[in-house]
């Protein structure tokens, strides 16, 4: 595919919604990154210890899973524009208890307030496959990785500066004021998003009362869902369901273990996360590119293998090799992550997309919590570097679980 499609002609991608979430993509991940550079540092600076940490994590994603089944049959029952517009509001409420946090409670308050909100999440992630044309997914969701990697790019060094300019913890809070703020425009900007799911007698925007009451009934649609779905997305859900939730559970430790076992300062760290950003972005449009024309399922598999070297040379690298390391961690998480995204889009149909996507995120968070105290665990009392070791190593079975059990539709779902 070459990349003037992306923008002209009837496959174009960069237009209409797809244009719209890629602009409000643009601002929330202008921002959102700037405190995560040392977020796990702030957590601890107000009381949280280093178990603390993956209990933190446990109750934001325990609580991202609870809302996924009401999240995806919403999002097919009742639309996925008005959940998508309204609840973006939500995030930045809930920004604002990182703000005022005197201690490391109200962090798991407002984290909490977050992942209800994310009750959105289906809706979103149909509402991107509605957008794009089958045959220019990959390069679409390609593009919209490096262009957020790229405005991402200054985080870190705005973090540094403002935990250099103000100390730590007043950096903090102002990076998170600037999060709350850019939350609030890019739910301001969705409010233009248009609607993907045809009209049907229920498109209205339902009743809190009423979603409630019909969780029973979305959980059991969510579940039924998979027998209407192929192997290959079931083996391609257990894959990327298990990796995922090793991989967050151990990026709360990256910086931790950075700054506390491998001795690298916090303005170091700021440069290695920029880094990382910067030089994952044009392999990662080639890739994408490249995704459209060779299948999506081989740069799935590099994705996971990148991560070996990625963690190997982690546990006790200098700066210069952290470098390295990130470099690889960053393609392979780039990868992997858009890799699924477009093969997941390619075998759900339209009309079970909110649905499947709430039960595929249901249990991902389920998971996600689970290994995050896993993690904590190991971290914090058994060897620091075991979970970054764990995810190495299952890196090998889930890619040859991906390349012996999933095969690529041979029609797309549009």
């Amino acid at each position: 595919m070459k990349l003037s499609s992306l923008f002209r002609g009837e496959s174009a991608v960069l237009r209409g919604n797809f244009l719209i979430l890629t602009l409000s993509w643009v601002i929330m991940y202008s921002a959102g990154p700037i405190p995560q550079t040392y977020a796990s540092l702030y957590y601890l600076s107000l009381g949280a210890d280093e178990f603390l940490l993956s209990v933190i994590g446990f109750a934001g994603s325990i609580a991202i899973a609870l809302v996924q089944f009401p999240g995806g049959y919403l999002a097919d029952k009742h639309g996925r524009r008005w959940l998508v517009s309204t609840m973006t509001y939500g995030l930045a409420v809930g920004a604002f208890f990182f703000i005022i946090a005197p201690s490391w409670p109200f962090i798991m308050l407002g984290m909490v307030i977050q992942s209800v909100c994310a009750v959105y999440g289906p809706a979103l992630m149909a509402m991107v496959i509605d957008s794009l044309p089958p045959e220019n997914r990959g390069a679409g969701y390609s593009f919209q990785s490096v262009v957020t990697s790229l405005v991402l790019l200054p985080a870190p060094l705005i973090a540094q500066y403002l935990v250099l300019a103000f100390n730590f913890d007043l950096g903090m809070r102002v990076a998170y004021t600037i999060v709350m703020v850019a939350y609030f425009a890019t739910a301001t900007l969705r409010l233009k998003l248009k609607e993907t799911l045809p009209p049907n007698e229920a498109a209205s925007r339902p009743k809190i009362v009423e979603a409630l009451r019909e969780y029973p009934k979305s959980v059991k649609e969510s579940i039924g869902v998979w027998r209407k779905l192929s192997k290959s997305a079931f083996y391609l859900f257990i894959a990327s369901t298990s990796i995922n939730g090793i991989v967050v559970s151990c990026y709360t430790y990256f910086v931790v273990y950075a700054t506390s076992v491998l001795s690298i300062t916090e303005s170091q760290w700021a440069f290695v996360m920029a880094f990382m950003y910067l030089t994952i972005a044009i392999p990662g449009i080639i890739a994408g590119l490249s995704m459209d024309v060779f299948g999506r399922k081989r740069f799935l598999i590099l994705g996971y293998l990148l991560y070996i070297p990625g963690m190997v040379l982690f546990v006790s690298a200098d700066f210069n090799m952290l470098l390295l390391a990130f470099f690889f961690y960053g393609l392979g998480n780039m990868l992997q992550l858009n890799s699924y995204q477009v093969l997941i889009g390619d075998m759900i149909p339209r009309n079970l997309r909110g649905t499947a996507t709430g039960c595929i995120q249901f249990f991902m968070y389920l998971v996600q919590g689970v290994l995050q105290l896993v993690a904590g665990f190991l971290y914090a009392f058994v060897s620091p570097q075991l979970p970054f070791l764990l995810l190495a190593a299952a890196a090998v079975p889930f890619a040859a679980l991906v390349a012996l059990k999933v095969s690529e539709p041979s029609v797309k779902e549009i």
